[in-house]
């Protein structure tokens, strides 16, 4: 290049440059604008797949919680199932308990002694299944009916069964404390009342001011070999 040409390139250039760099910010812009709305996405840029593929950040990993709710209660045990009903005895100590109260226990030796003297093999029981004293007869109602009726007794029991020698129920006795007159004392009382009275059994309600001479003699009078109808006593005067 001549000296004379050198000073005229020069100020070729110098003109384009800001051309040159105008274009060049130009071109620029959109890659920048692109990452930034990269950045602002939380995307990153994949050399592997190409300018178009930008891959999703995974989020943050949230910092454990310690959780506030009350822990679960177990699951209640089908009682139903031997082994379950064995798991939970074997989870407590057993004690013994009186079968009778205080009030209830005087009764039992004076229907001993009342029974013994009759001389004609009756026994006294107490606290037992109603269920396994009397049940329906066969011929009487379907079955469906005869269930309903033994499934409203089988969870009743007698305070006193006197049995005779066959191991029949004989007469039975209530003792008619302060707790028979309480909530739905009442009505399982008269459950009980009506199934022993078609079962052709006597019974005898004894209330708390009993006299155990009259007592004594109701039963007497109910166990005697005399041919008779079922009849319910209620024995609560001391009168004869």
């Amino acid at each position: 290049m001549s000296n004379s040409l050198f000073p005229e390139a020069v100020l070729v250039a110098l003109l384009l440059l800001p051309l040159a760099a105008l274009i060049l910010r130009r071109l620029a812009r959109p890659h920048r604008r692109r990452h930034r709305r990269r950045a602002r996405h939380g995307t990153e840029f994949s050399r592997w797949s190409g300018p178009a593929a930008i891959h999703p950040l995974p989020p943050p990993a949230a910092p454990p919680v310690a959780s506030a709710e009350a822990p679960v209660a177990p699951a209640s045990p089908d009682l139903r199932d031997p082994a379950q009903q064995l798991h939970a005895i074997a989870r407590v100590e057993f004690e013994c308990t009186p079968l009778l109260n205080r009030k209830e226990a005087r009764l039992l030796p004076l229907l001993e002694s009342a029974t013994r003297d009759l001389c004609a093999g009756h026994r006294v029981m107490a606290q037992t299944s109603l269920g396994e004293l009397i049940r329906p007869r066969p011929d009487s109602a379907g079955p469906d009916d005869r269930n309903a009726a033994f499934a409203s007794i089988n969870s009743k029991r007698l305070d006193f069964a006197i049995i005779d020698r066959a191991g029949r129920l004989a007469l039975a006795v209530e003792y008619q404390g302060e707790g028979h007159h309480q909530g739905t004392a009442f009505m399982r009382d008269a459950v009980k009342r009506e199934a022993i009275r078609r079962a052709g059994v006597p019974l005898i309600e004894v209330e708390p001011d009993f006299d155990p001479g009259l007592l004594r003699q109701r039963v007497q009078g109910h166990l005697a070999p005399v041919a008779g109808s079922a009849s319910i006593t209620a024995l609560g005067s001391r009168r004869p």
